[in-house]
């Protein structure tokens, strides 16, 4: 990868920060720096959709066990449309890994129509399958409940009162030289516009329940520090005591083999970033452009490790890196088992 940008501490603040590396490869090198902005990729879902989704849920203006079909009216009739909203958040509905890109290529009515007509790979509630899929009708069903955009109501309901500097769906012009670039598109590279094609599309233009967020180490280390807080950031609650637990808990049966929060990940085969010192309790995500965190209630502490490694020339396994990058972490946090 071309380079490294890592936070850990407790609900404290940060105990070590560091930027390693190059930026960019291509069209030329440039330094790595702690304020990169990077491609935050899935880390959209546990940074702003699920949560966003959940506290919605705990202020009563919309239900989890809603069926799909009460906010997206062009499922109504289907099997897709009685599905309850809390499958979509841990990935029990039944949908595929990602549905066809030519779903896309229409208005976001089109697409939701083209969700619900699509077939399941396996009845709801009988089997995890990671997909993007019911996190884009998440969005749906969050933008006709308020009546705002995605970008907006992240803005307004998290980004703001987290004081988030560089946190937001795409990036501003003046901060063009600060992000992190991923791969080249149709022959460009792209640098700050959003890398998953889905994303990217004419439906859903930059802004969606999947991936289109960019931001900063620091950040996403005020985020975790806030969930390690139980929600309070800066003297502030920004979501709900019983929103964190919802979140971080597990909310599936044993049978299905993963332990998975409304919306974070806690044990599953993506839950390489926990590595081999935080507990079992601890909790995180990643992202295909190369990023993560993870966070450990038992011993207050985190991890955020944000790279670009798909840029130049394409995905790689950070498996094995993610997870000796955690145990490191969670032995400097002083963590020892």
């Amino acid at each position: 990868m071309p380079g490294v940008v890592a936070f850990s501490g407790t609900s404290a603040g940060p105990a070590h920060r560091t930027a390693v590396g190059s930026r960019a490869l291509l069209p030329r090198r440039e330094r790595m720096t702690l304020d990169t902005i990077f491609d935050l990729a899935s880390l959209t879902k546990p940074m702003v959709t699920a949560p966003l989704t959940v506290e919605a849920a705990g202020r009563g203006e919309l239900s989890l066990e809603d069926p799909v079909a009460r906010w997206i009216d062009e499922a109504r009739g289907t099997r897709v449309g009685r599905i309850p909203l809390h499958r979509l958040l841990t990935h029990t509905a039944g949908f595929v890994p990602d549905n066809p890109i030519e779903d896309y290529r229409g208005s976001k009515s089109r697409l939701y129509a083209a969700i619900a007509r699509g077939r399941l790979r396996a009845a709801p509630g009988r089997r995890f399958i990671y997909t993007d899929v019911g996190y884009v009708l998440l969005q749906g069903v969050l933008e006709r409940r308020f009546g705002r955009s995605m970008e907006r109501l992240a803005e307004a309901r998290l980004f703001r009162p987290l004081r988030c500097r560089d946190t937001r769906f795409g990036t501003r012009t003046r901060d063009r030289r600060r992000v992190a670039p991923t791969e080249r598109s149709r022959g460009v590279m792209l640098r700050g516009s959003v890398h998953d094609p889905r994303a990217r599309s004419r439906a859903l233009g930059g802004v969606a329940g999947h991936a289109g967020l960019f931001g900063t180490g620091a950040d996403v280390a005020r985020f975790a520090r806030m969930i390690l807080a139980g929600g309070i950031a800066g003297g502030r609650r920004i979501l709900s005591a019983s929103s964190v637990r919802a979140l971080t808990t597990n909310q599936l049966p044993r049978s299905l083999g993963v332990r998975r929060g409304f919306g974070f990940d806690i044990d599953s085969p993506y839950a390489a970033p926990r590595g081999a010192l935080f507990s079992r309790r601890s909790f995180g995500h990643s992202g295909w452009t190369g990023v993560s965190f993870w966070i450990d209630p038992a011993c207050d502490g985190y991890l955020v490790l944000l790279t670009n490694s798909i840029h130049p020339d394409g995905h790689k396994d950070l498996k094995a890196f993610r997870a000796g990058a955690a145990t490191l972490a969670a032995r400097g946090l002083g963590v020892r088992r």
